[in-house]
């Protein structure tokens, strides 16, 4: 026979099921209620040297922590916010609610994504998007004994050329990239990249996981490798990178070379596909080095036997007004891959887009993606990238200073 429930259960059984989901924290809210202590000079404003303090601050947790990685972000990516006030970041919010409510009343209205990019930023997606990062309840290093393609994407920060060359490791030496990091004892992170570069540092924030371009779902290895990566250049380069957390030293932009040369210790080399290259505002026009058979030719000859070694090759665009659609410009790519009977191309864009032409595949129409990866003809893909950057077998000389070891707070 069934055990009896008694009424009191019953009744409590249906409101849980009843209960609606809490709803998510306002960033809004956050900032209130924690500005006081956040503001370490009591100025008002909250500046860049305060927000980096907090950000690599182990003490700060959850939603605080989402909060100052939303203010890290949008700091690193120069969106015009204005100073760091109460003031400001109320402003910011109540004009947000007011565009909300004018797209919901007139949602064909095509000017209501101008009347609010031009005046104020979206913070609280941008805090939720941090907050899903460190509400992940996946914390471990790794999830799996494998790692894979799937597992990673390029998030706020600017490094597309890092996050390429690391997917493009993980694609073809995954075990490699695995044995790159270990937990101390202590739990600290040390990570080991190529001629004997090692950086030893603390344990990630939940504002640094907040920041990087780890999702969680695997684990956060991929946020430990760019932070590592951020404060070899600093130890490096300590007068260029003074100021600033270490995510600041990887997040505005750099070269597929510096990459390569780090996680492998070889030396790599460019290949130029495009010349004569004129800026036109936010876009570029530039001339193809050689008409796109010969290019073809070439570049066919240049990665045939590095890919067939698992050697690291990277491909970039500049931005161009006439790229096709689904491939962003001034972003770096992973070639993965090339097939000599098809003549085809593999190539992995590290924000891990999915896309489909509205026609057929081609330079108007773009090439089906999916979690990133796309193929094209050899042909077509000369035409689309402006440069290659190819991983030699010559060992690379350390540049900048040797790094040692450091447990950098920034």
């Amino acid at each position: 026979m069934d055990a009896m429930i008694s009424p009191m259960t019953l009744l409590l059984t249906v409101l849980a099921l009843a209960a609606p989901e809490k709803a998510a924290p306002q960033f809004i809210d956050v900032v209130q209620a924690n500005f006081a202590a956040w503001d370490l000079d009591r100025s008002g404003d909250l500046s860049i040297s305060e927000i980096d303090r907090l950000v690599v601050a182990p003490q700060l947790k959850g939603d605080q922590a989402a909060a100052i990685a939303a203010m890290k972000t949008v700091r690193r990516i120069g969106y015009p916010a204005g100073p760091y006030t109460l003031a400001n970041f109320d402003a910011a919010v109540k004009l947000q609610q007011k565009y909300a409510r004018h797209a919901a009343d007139d949602p064909a209205d095509e000017k209501g994504s101008a009347f609010f990019n031009g005046a104020g930023i979206d913070w609280q997606k941008v805090f939720i998007a941090c907050r899903d990062r460190i509400e992940n309840p996946e914390r471990a290093l790794f999830r799996k004994d494998r790692l894979s393609l799937e597992q990673i994407r390029q998030g706020a920060l600017g490094d597309c050329y890092f996050v390429a060359m690391i997917g493009n490791l993980v694609y073809h030496q995954p075990d490699k990239v695995r044995k790159m990091i270990t937990v101390q004892k202590n739990g600290d992170l040390r990570v080991a990249f190529a001629d004997s570069e090692t950086i030893v540092m603390p344990a990630l924030t939940d504002a640094e996981i907040g920041v990087s371009s780890s999702r969680g779902e695997e684990g956060n290895w991929m946020a430990a490798f760019e932070k590592g990566f951020g404060l070899l250049r600093q130890a490096q380069y300590p007068e260029k990178y003074k100021d600033g957390v270490a995510s600041d030293t990887i997040g505005r932009g750099g070269q597929l070379y510096v990459t390569i040369r780090i996680l492998t210790g070889h030396e790599s080399e460019t290949y130029l596909l495009r010349t004569n290259i004129e800026r036109r505002g936010d876009s570029a026009v530039a001339q193809l080095a050689a008409n796109p058979n010969d290019l073809a030719r070439m570049v066919r000859e240049k990665i045939k036997q590095p890919i067939s070694r698992k050697k690291l090759i990277g491909a970039g665009t500049i931005p161009m007004e006439d790229l096709p659609p689904g491939i962003p410009s001034r972003h770096a790519y992973a070639v993965l891959g090339y097939d000599p009977a098809k003549d085809i191309v593999t190539v992995w864009n590290p924000h891990r887009n999915s896309f489909k032409p509205a026609g057929a595949p081609g330079l108007k129409n773009g090439y089906p993606t999916e979690l990133g990866v796309f193929k094209v003809p050899m042909v077509e893909f000369v035409q689309i990238f402006d440069m290659l950057e190819i991983e030699l077998d010559i060992s690379a000389v350390t540049e900048g200073q040797r790094s040692g070891k450091t447990s950098g707070g920034k």
